[in-house]
């Protein structure tokens, strides 16, 4: 008699074997109870359809000893409840409590597939933030990110992806999640992340749970299918670029009218002073995110034990900026000016031994008179700030000639792995 399908589970069926692979293993965490009580499994058969599988967090170790993740098993002897009432991470009306009645019986079966994606397209987003608030997966092309944050004492980053029908949406990734993506190398690649939460700030936006995990170029059957699709999609720098590159003397008339605030410009200028009465470069404790302070060769907090630990480093350049119709000042931080010098602040300081924050560099003095392009936003105190700088390109106007044909651009060379 062949396992039942994983799709054909109802509440309150009696249990049948199932024959599954163990995909993923957490333990939610939800704000509003005192601790976590529920330990979790994502379930996959040969049909790949997915279904949860919840125990007792305080049987924890029994369960660690018996169920590995990526292994096959014949599942019996469970219990078919209703679908967990808050965040489910998969669209199931039913979930399976399992106790140390349930077995796990191993099983060789390579056709069982390695991974399960439910991804969801940018109208299904706003519906998942009203109960039971269901988990998202989600794919798209990278196109930002962000360097390690700290908001209240809590690490995080931001991704930046644009959607196969050109949404963009901010990926927040907090705590440790935040270290799953380490590098840029992963701009232009299609980005699958999973069990996110739908949340709004100025636009919808996802959040990373505990059970989120982010794979750069998936293998899935549909990859090149995506590929082919984001292939199309102008990057959104080419696009802020397009739409709102702009003088500094059309800025300076934005800011004094009111008119510029929450927008991303891009200007082509050059730095011709720079303030050396204020410092270039901070550090910060890696784990509390407060001033990390200078002794001697090393760095100290305040509250925290970091002599194992790499405190963070950052560029934060005072500067006047120049084009040929104006001038202004600006703040350069920390990836704008690593785009400018090519080095990190981390080595600017350290191994290029420049310690004193108040005593320039040749390297960055040197970079005065230089046109780039710069990416800048003004802040809500009207200070304009620079985020990201690049060798000047000719910017093509916003509105394409529909009589010639688009040009596809290709994206980097394809890898698998998993991003750790």
């Amino acid at each position: 008699m062949p396992p039942k399908r994983v799709s054909h589970i109802k509440p309150e069926d009696p249990p049948e074997p199932l024959e599954v692979r163990v995909l993923k293993r957490w333990i939610p965490y939800f704000k509003n109870k005192e601790k976590m009580i529920d330990l979790c499994y994502i379930l996959v058969d040969i049909h790949g359809d997915a279904i949860e599988a919840v125990a007792d967090v305080t049987k924890a170790e029994y369960f660690d000893s018996l169920i590995n993740v990526q292994h096959c098993y014949t599942v019996d002897k469970y219990v078919s409840s209703p679908q967990r009432q808050y965040m489910p991470s998969v669209p199931h009306v039913a979930s399976l409590k399992i106790g140390k009645r349930a077995t796990f019986t191993p099983l060789l079966d390579e056709d069982i597939p390695t991974y399960y994606y439910n991804f969801a397209t940018y109208d299904d987003l706003a519906p998942r933030m009203k109960p039971p608030k269901l988990l998202t997966d989600y794919i798209g092309r990278a196109e930002e990110v962000s360097p390690i944050m700290f908001r209240n004492g809590k690490k995080l980053r931001k991704i930046i992806i644009q959607d196969q029908r050109r949404n963009e949406i901010a990926v927040t990734l907090w705590d440790e999640k935040a270290d799953m993506i380490e590098t840029k190398d992963i701009i232009g690649k299609v980005f699958a992340i999973t069990a996110t939460m739908v949340t709004y700030f100025k636009k919808l936006q996802l959040e990373s749970t505990t059970s989120t995990t982010i794979v750069i170029n998936p293998l899935i059957p549909d990859l090149q299918t995506y590929v082919n699709r984001f292939q199309e999609l102008v990057p959104l720098t080419e696009q802020r670029a397009s739409l709102n590159h702009i003088t500094i003397a059309k800025l300076k008339k934005k800011i004094y009218n009111k008119t510029a605030q929450q927008g991303h410009y891009t200007c082509t200028a050059r730095i011709t002073e720079i303030d050396e009465s204020r410092t270039w470069f901070y550090v910060k404790c890696p784990k509390c995110g407060m001033t990390a302070f200078q002794e001697k060769d090393r760095y100290v907090c305040l509250d925290d034990d970091i002599e194992e630990e790499e405190p963070i480093f950052k560029y934060c350049l005072n500067a006047k900026i120049t084009d040929n119709t104006d001038s202004t000042e600006a703040v350069f931080y920390n990836e704008a000016l690593n785009d400018i010098v090519n080095l990190s602040c981390r080595d600017m300081v350290m191994n290029l031994r420049n310690r004193n924050p108040k005593v320039l560099p040749d390297k960055i003095t040197s970079t005065k008179g230089e046109p780039k392009l710069l990416h800048i936003t003004v802040k809500n105190d009207n200070s304009i700030a620079v985020n990201k700088a690049e060798n000047p390109r000719t910017i093509q106007p916003a509105t394409l000639d529909p009589k010639k044909p688009a040009t596809k651009r290709t994206l980097p060379q394809l890898s698998g792995p998993k991003v750790q």
